[in-house]
């Protein structure tokens, strides 16, 4: 007798096996929506401050942050991404604490002065628009976030096959149902290529400043 996973299960399975061979999947370098909000923050605490990366994936964007003076946390699902995330950090002799969870599990208790949630609360399915608001209220006063995920049009439903869509309106608005009073830094539609499906993928990337 099989037992089927859910999709979320499922997803654990597809990045497991991904983040598990030698090379770093996405590189090993930090992506732009990382480093803008670094850039974008450093006015507000030039020393740094506190970061966390929601589904930090084989680690490149949290070694970024470690190695710009954060106290900063990486938050990944995956085991081979967590080994991985690791291994970066001891390579270039960085410090940072990773943990494997699941989003859906996370709790809001402490704030960070940055977040960010890069390419990875769609892959929640129907249990990312809960998420995205735990994720929004984890930044502290004065702190910056950073999104990234998929994007999806006006008329179409928010989850499908299990993935999370989010049109750039909808976050925006998001934002401010959740908290409250926040600085609109960037925000952007854009395409990527998918490698995995040989498609272009549409994305909605949105940085912005709390600013109380």
């Amino acid at each position: 007798m099989t037992t089927e996973m859910a999709p979320h299960d499922q997803q654990l399975e597809y990045w497991d096996t991904v983040f598990a061979g030698s090379k770093y999947f996405y590189g090993s370098e930090p992506g732009p929506v990382a480093r803008r909000a670094v850039r974008y923050h450093r006015p507000v605490c030039p020393s740094g401050g506190t970061a966390i990366d929601f589904g930090c994936g084989e680690g490149q964007d949290l070694a970024f942050l470690a190695a710009e003076g954060y106290d900063a946390v990486g938050i990944e699902f995956t085991a081979h991404g967590v080994a991985k995330t690791r291994q970066l950090l001891a390579g270039r002799a960085l410090s940072a604490e990773v943990r494997q969870m699941d989003l859906r599990k996370l709790e809001v208790h402490t704030q960070y002065d940055l977040v960010l949630a890069v390419n990875s609360l769609q892959f929640l399915g129907p249990d990312a628009d809960a998420a995205l608001d735990r994720v929004i209220k984890k930044v502290a006063p004065r702190g910056v976030l950073g999104l990234s995920l998929f994007a999806r049009e006006e008329d179409t439903p928010p989850v499908e096959n299990d993935i999370y869509r989010a049109t750039l309106s909808e976050l925006q608005a998001r934002l401010q149902s959740v908290l409250g009073s926040w600085q609109m830094l960037e925000a952007a539609n854009l395409w990527q290529w998918n490698r995995a499906i040989d498609r272009p993928q549409a994305f909605v990337t949105l940085i912005a400043h709390r600013m109380r």
